[in-house]
């Protein structure tokens, strides 16, 4: 993991550059003032009595006030994952982060789906993101380091990262119900969406080659970019073979290293 972030070259796109300086910004804040915490956690009675709304968008730009392995790993994620899917498809990209995000807070007010009341949701909204673009290409093959199975179709990893967890880390099944559900409305938006508009506002323009300029600036040196572990194809010719969709299917990226982290709530 740590290998892959150090060929990264040039920039992330917005959306995830910012995430990640907010995540890693309020670790550090929380660090030397750990009483900040008390005004960012999600806390409903807050949030419904006193008004503050604010709440609903610091947790998902926090990781508790702790900043360790299982967090370094999700900023991976939203390095290698994220960046694919937001590169070219930034508007896209922020309809599948509100529809996710909004999911979570609807289950984590009504307790729904096992979830109980979490003060932080991050790291659940980055596995939900994680779901969403390996079942918006179902069929995509991908793996799942360090366990010894061939290439399979991206639809199984939601279910094989929940085994893995609960066989090799002991995580309760419970806990990583709420991010597998929190993605099933973000697809039902998506889809209805481009049934109903035309799309290319969601996409984002996009100039000739621009995409693919990009992507190699940033993972690889020349015209071939760096594959990421787990992707059979590369990545610039998923995204300008797949650019009716919103994902490039990078599902397995990463998973070996995120695995661990799934079943982990902030």
């Amino acid at each position: 993991m740590l290998g892959s972030i150090s060929q990264m070259k040039g920039t992330l796109p917005p959306v995830c550059l910012c995430w990640c300086v907010a995540l890693v910004g309020s670790a550090i804040l929380t660090q030397y003032k750990p009483e900040v915490k008390q005004e960012l956690i999600l806390h409903w009675t807050s949030v419904i009595r006193k008004h503050q709304y604010w709440r609903m968008l610091s947790t998902f730009l926090c990781f508790g006030g702790k900043f360790d392995m299982m967090s370094l790993i999700d900023l991976f994620f939203i390095a290698q994952s994220g960046a694919r899917m937001e590169f070219g498809r930034t508007p896209r990209f922020l309809v599948a982060i509100l529809a996710c995000a909004s999911s979570l807070l609807y289950i984590d007010f009504y307790r729904l789906a096992y979830a109980g009341r979490q003060p932080w949701l991050a790291h659940r909204l980055i596995m939900s993101l994680i779901c969403l673009e390996s079942w918006s290409h179902p069929w995509q093959l991908t793996t799942l380091p360090p366990l010894p199975l061939p290439p399979f179709p991206s639809i199984f990893l939601p279910p094989l990262l929940l085994a893995q967890n609960m066989m090799l880390f002991g995580t309760p099944w419970k806990l990583m119900i709420a991010p597998f559900a929190a993605c099933v409305p973000a697809l039902v938006v998506l889809f209805l969406l481009d049934s109903l508009f035309d799309s290319d506002w969601l996409r984002g323009a996009r100039g000739p080659g621009k995409g693919k300029q990009q992507l190699n600036m940033m993972f690889g040196d020349g015209s071939q970019p760096i594959p990421t572990p787990g992707v059979e194809k590369n990545f610039v010719e998923e995204i300008q073979e797949d650019d009716d969709g919103m994902f490039a299917p990078a599902a397995g990226a990463g998973a070996g290293g995120g695995a661990a982290s799934i079943g982990k709530d902030q």
